[in-house]
């Protein structure tokens, strides 16, 4: 077995983790565009988003097959300079085992002590990080929209309940200038949202942070659509953010949705997430489906998707520990 920086493939090896990934695509959405090779090309190459530094390998059989992709997440947040992310397509081998000790030694090279590993929550997957010493700590319901079954009467009615003293600021691509600081606000909000028992600092962002992170984004064939709840006087109340997936727009994806806690309970949340629906529907006909993760303890946010139509489709789960204690778990592996 050969494992590869997933930056160094030839076109050969490229293929084959395409294939790879591709299968994975139809396993878990058969119904769903897979992932084409710009797009994964894009992940490959990406070294950005989410305020981290990334790292991807994959394996290979000596036949040429590629076995699984694993891929190391690096904080750029000095609260969290300690914590690496890791996630492994596939776990059901041995294969896994061997590509989370490179990604491991990548994690103990940049500094990193605590470990956050993510993915399917699925019997295999479970019982493969608790077998090396990891709890889970989290668990996300992954969702998505049909965009023409959701009820426009519903939405209108969303709509025709938002409170009369906000307005509504919809952009696309580029956050305005003149909105930027609103923007940064609802992203510190977030902050809110549950994170169960992970073992994780906030992460608090600044206008320079959330540019390049759109920015980012884009460059990735990500690109945002915003709804900005604001005062008469320009400060945030809340928002909702869509990623147009330019390489297979019809997965395209529900991001963030918060309200801030001086206008929480009054129904901001729908009239947001329904006006983005309509102007999805007027402007990018071609998304169909919106995919969603939600934190499955996150009742309220589960419930105002399910009354617009996002239905369950599998589990995820976070499982975390310290990188010595996976250490000694794959050594006790063999």
């Amino acid at each position: 077995m050969r494992i590869i920086d997933a930056r160094s493939l030839d076109d050969t090896e490229f293929a084959a983790a395409l294939e790879l990934q591709q299968g994975v695509d139809r396993e878990r959405d058969p119904d769903l565009p897979v992932t084409p090779a710009a797009e994964l090309r894009g992940i490959f190459d990406d070294d950005a988003t989410d305020y981290c530094r990334h790292q991807r390998v994959v394996a290979f059989a000596d036949g040429g097959t590629a076995l699984a992709i694993g891929h190391v997440e690096l904080e750029s947040d000095v609260d969290n300079l300690n914590l690496a992310g890791v996630e492994i397509t596939r776990t059901e081998d041995d294969t896994a085992a061997a590509i989370l000790a490179e990604l491991l030694r990548r994690a103990r090279a940049d500094g990193r002590t605590s470990v956050i590993a993510w993915g399917d929550h699925t019997p295999h997957a479970h019982d493969f990080w608790t077998g090396l010493g990891a709890e889970l700590r989290y668990t996300e319901q992954e969702s998505r929209l049909d965009m023409a079954a959701v009820n426009p009467e519903l939405m209108a009615q969303w709509i025709g309940d938002g409170p009369s003293d906000l307005q509504l600021v919809h952009w696309s691509r580029h956050c305005p200038e003149d909105w930027i600081d609103a923007l940064v606000a609802t992203a510190n909000a977030m902050n809110d949202a549950p994170t169960d028992d992970l073992d994780m600092a906030d992460t608090v962002v600044d206008a320079a942070m959330v540019r390049a992170e759109i920015e980012a984004r884009n460059a990735r064939g990500l690109e945002f659509r915003g709804v900005l709840a604001v005062t008469a006087d320009g400060e945030a109340a809340g928002t909702t953010e869509v990623f147009v997936n330019r390489h297979r727009p019809a997965t395209s994806w529900q991001w963030s949705t918060v309200v801030l806690p001086a206008h929480r309970g009054r129904r901001i949340g729908r009239w947001m997430k329904a006006s983005m629906w309509q102007r999805l529907r007027d402007t990018e006909p071609e998304v169909a489906w919106l995919q969603t993760g939600n934190a499955a303890s996150n009742a309220h946010m589960l419930a105002i998707n399910n009354e617009m139509g996002f239905k369950p489709t599998h589990l995820m789960g976070c499982w975390q520990t310290d990188l010595d204690t996976l250490e000694a778990g794959l050594s006790r592996r063999g």
